[in-house]
């Protein structure tokens, strides 16, 4: 009778402890992306995609070979009035290849990844340069910047870590601060000699320069530290990201980036995995990106066009450059009904080797709910068409076309975000 008892008064905590939440924590949002298809080769068998070898990316219309979502919750505390707390969760989904209406994870066509898992909050502070300011700890996205078109992000500083940002500047500029840490996975049973690389980030954005335009800078610190000394030791290093937006440009904008990043942070365009803040990580790298966006208004047409321009040069290695440019039009022959254009071109060279390309060019019939290049859902139909080069071997198809040096895909996809 006792245990009984013990168990009841437990359960009745617990009741109480969850019944008390409604009160604090209301109204839960929900997010969410998703892109899903299928298709076939000119060559028969799945849909195969195409991407030159040493490219940050592909571009993407009917060259998307994954079924890829996104969903997010986001649950907030608080009042209107005063301090504010937001819960946010984000878990993705991927599929390679499914073929049946059961893909278990215990596989390798399914898997389900976390994302995104952390707190924010603000209201805590009075008036002054701290009074919109938020606080934030945890697992997210933070500052990225991608090119839609070939869904390449040339700045992603993501990860564990904690911060403020929102901190007035005077005027309409603003400052953030943040601390990221990322262990080295490959030790993560190795106390000693593990490998902890930290990340200290300051932003200043939305500095007005120009009637509208305005630029953004982010200075990353890496720094490298163990218990015990790992091959090659600690290090460091450092990543500047420097970018102009100009909008009002034919109901759209244009976004102009440059890059640069030195020993730990040279290489890739996501900070996290840049180089793990290793003493043998000894090199520079520099990009530069340019994207534009047009809507005229009262036109059908709309579209996108991007440029990228890539050099990775190692201490101890070959240089390394990619140069990509693309443009994906689209006219909109009413609300719902609309024609997709998609060329795109990707030339890549690894020192003292031949330099490989590749151009790929896609048309894209589509249905959506409204007019515009940004409606979702869209749902299309696709035909793609690639022409590469010896040096790009097999383009990424895995070798579907053997030998041949072009190829063509086709098929249907829906794309939404909310």
């Amino acid at each position: 009778m006792r245990g009984k008892f013990k168990l009841l008064a437990a359960a009745a905590a617990v009741a109480g402890a969850f019944g008390a939440m409604p009160a604090s924590a209301q109204g839960l949002e929900f997010h969410g992306y998703l892109r899903t298809g299928t298709g076939s080769s000119s060559e028969g068998g799945k849909q195969v995609c195409f991407s030159a070898p040493g490219a940050g990316a592909k571009y993407r219309l009917g060259n998307e070979c994954e079924t890829y979502g996104e969903v997010a919750f986001a649950l907030p505390f608080g009042k209107s009035d005063g301090p504010y707390a937001k819960y946010n969760l984000m878990l993705a989904t991927i599929e390679n290849n499914a073929a049946s209406d059961f893909e278990s994870v215990k596989g390798d066509k399914f898997d389900i990844a976390s994302r995104q898992n952390y707190f924010e909050a603000g209201g805590f502070f009075g008036p002054g340069a701290l009074q919109n300011a938020k606080v934030w700890i945890g697992k997210r996205y933070y500052n990225r910047h991608d090119i839609h078109i070939n869904d390449y992000y040339y700045w992603n500083n993501s990860g564990l870590g904690g911060g403020i940002e929102d901190i007035a500047l005077g005027g309409a500029a603003k400052l953030a601060l943040a601390y990221h840490s990322k262990g080295d996975d490959t030790l993560v049973n190795d106390a000693v000699n593990g490998l902890n690389t930290r990340r200290l980030s300051a932003r200043v954005y939305d500095i007005p320069v120009n009637p509208n335009g305005k630029l953004e800078f982010e200075l990353v610190l890496l720094k490298g530290d163990s218990a015990g000394s790992p091959a090659g030791g600690e290090g460091n290093g450092f990543a500047l990201f420097a970018e102009h937006m100009q909008t009002g440009i034919l109901g759209g904008f244009n976004k102009a980036a440059l890059v640069i990043g030195n020993d730990a942070g040279f290489g890739g365009a996501s900070v996290p995995t840049f180089r793990d803040a290793n003493r043998s990580a000894k090199g520079s790298s520099w990009r530069f990106i340019d994207q534009l966006y047009i809507a005229p208004q009262g036109s059908n047409w709309s579209g996108m066009a991007a440029f990228v321009a890539e050099q990775v040069k190692p201490d101890n290695g070959n240089k390394t450059t990619w140069y990509s440019i693309g443009v994906r039009p689209q006219y909109n022959f009413s609300d719902h009904m609309s024609l997709a254009f998609e060329l795109g071109h990707d030339r890549t060279k690894e020192e003292g080797k031949a330099t490989a390309h590749l151009t790929k060019f896609t048309v894209a019939p589509q249905l959506s709910l409204s007019r515009g290049f940004w409606s979702r859902p869209v749902f299309r139909a696709f035909a793609t068409y690639a022409k590469w080069n010896d040096a790009a071997g097999n383009a990424g198809t895995g070798g579907v076309f053997g030998n041949d040096r072009d190829g063509m895909t086709y098929g249907i996809q829906v794309e939404a975000w909310w």
